[in-house]
């Protein structure tokens, strides 16, 4: 497997009255989900930083008093990193069927605490971003995806429905269900600088595209590490950078 840097999209999940669509290009095992991941293996725990910007370049920070908004002044009680922890759910309590079990927290703030899954296998890996609070913004861009063992200039297409209760006027607005029609594409390998070292990589440049208009998202993966850096373009001009600094567990 070689180190991935791509920009990719997409959506999944329920959620309220947030209903989803099959995302039948992801590849998903059948039984002994956990067994064969390289990355992403039970009991490793991964810890990303993140930047908050607006379409002018100016830094964010979520707000202390709502998490679902952003205010120009730091809460130096809010962690500006959050981590991601592989986990072996109890039997029969896995959150998503069929997926390694993960869970995102900003220590110590426990209402930020949530459960979702992944896919890690030959063809694919897959994973679904923290969506707590201001996070539930992800949910109307690209998640990190990338098909495996693909070239340069390869590319694949899908669709998401996504409802209501993931709008907001901070990242997008709107009423009833929304599509979300995804394309990928496998631009280039390059070198990528990260916490981790310098690391080779492969760039996927991608759009979700939907009435409200266009979401975007450059990630970066490598096949020790996995997701190392993300950034997000959403609706509203917002921009989210996202970066793997430090991995326990290897």
């Amino acid at each position: 497997m070689v180190r991935y840097c791509f920009l990719v999209l997409f959506v999944l999940v329920a959620s309220g009255n947030s209903m989803a669509q099959s995302y039948d290009k992801v590849y998903i095992e059948k039984k002994d989900v956990d067994v064969n991941n390289t990355i992403y293996k039970v009991g490793r725990t991964f810890y990303y930083s993140y930047k908050i910007q607006n379409k002018e370049g100016d830094s964010l920070f979520i707000d202390a008093e709502d998490a679902e908004r952003l205010t120009s002044v730091k809460d130096e009680a809010l962690p500006d990193q959050f981590k991601m922890e592989v986990i072996a759910p109890e039997k029969g309590k896995r959150t998503n069927k069929r997926q390694t079990e993960i869970r995102y927290s900003f220590e110590p703030m426990t209402d930020f605490r949530s459960s979702t899954g992944l896919v890690e296998n030959e063809q694919n890996v897959w994973l679904h971003p923290m969506r707590s609070h201001f996070f539930k913004a992800l949910e109307t861009a690209p998640f990190p995806y990338v098909h495996l063992g693909k070239s340069v200039g390869y590319t694949w297409s899908d669709q998401m429905i996504i409802g209501d209760s993931w709008s907001n006027p901070v990242w997008g607005e709107w009423k009833g269900k929304l599509l979300l029609d995804y394309t990928y594409r496998i631009e280039k390998q390059e070198m990528v600088s990260t916490a981790l070292g310098d690391l080779s990589c492969l760039k996927v440049v991608s759009t979700a595209k939907s009435t409200l208009g266009e979401t975007e998202l450059v990630s970066c993966f490598s096949e020790q590490y996995g997701f190392v850096k993300i950034e997000y373009k959403l609706l509203t001009g917002l921009k989210i950078v996202i970066d793997l600094v430090k991995v326990d567990g290897f």
